[in-house]
């Protein structure tokens, strides 16, 4: 009986935890060599180049009421330093949010590094949308590689989810 008692015990206990993790994984950016943490996989990458010779890989997937959204560019040419490369960073989140239509933004917070890489540079920012939508969004580049994850719900965003996910990015070479 005692045993029997246990056994369900450590069995609800085992499937409170596994229910408690979300599941993520790491899939790679279409052939960039990044890699990115995900909690739904995206599907292929749209795949564009732009006005300068520089790529876009773009893609989203949506799970539980959240939007995950990845963008990211293989630049042609690479910025000659990481303040120059901070800079082309906040030029395309102004760009993104023209075209997402963001109504209200809490404002740059720049200078993160990802998995404290001194070669890696990073900005993060809240927003919201015309359709009251919330948004957390960090872009990252190391100077040949601008890449922007964000994600957005209608209702609050997961904290740990969020975390996960947006310091999930790896350049190439990175572990």
């Amino acid at each position: 009986m005692i045993r029997h008692l246990l056994y369900s015990i450590t069995t609800t206990l085992l499937c409170t935890l596994c229910m408690a993790q979300p599941e993520t994984k790491r899939v790679a950016i279409a052939n960039t060599g990044c890699t990115v943490e995900v909690y739904c996989a995206p599907g292929r990458f749209d795949v564009y180049d732009i006005e300068d010779g520089s790529t876009v890989y773009a893609d989203d997937c949506e799970t539980g009421g959240v939007t995950y959204g990845i963008y990211c560019v293989k630049l042609k040419t690479p910025l000659p330093g990481l303040d120059a490369a901070e800079d082309t960073v906040i030029t395309y989140l102004d760009f993104l949010k023209l075209d997402y239509g963001i109504v209200k933004a809490k404002g740059y917070d720049k200078g993160h590094q990802l998995k404290k890489n001194p070669s890696t540079r990073g900005v993060y920012d809240t927003w919201e949308d015309a359709d009251k939508n919330k948004w957390k969004v960090k872009a990252w580049t190391n100077g040949g590689y601008i890449c922007v994850l964000y994600m957005f719900s209608s209702k609050d965003l997961p904290e740990k989810k969020a975390e996960t996910f947006l310091e999930g990015l790896r350049f190439p070479g990175m572990k």
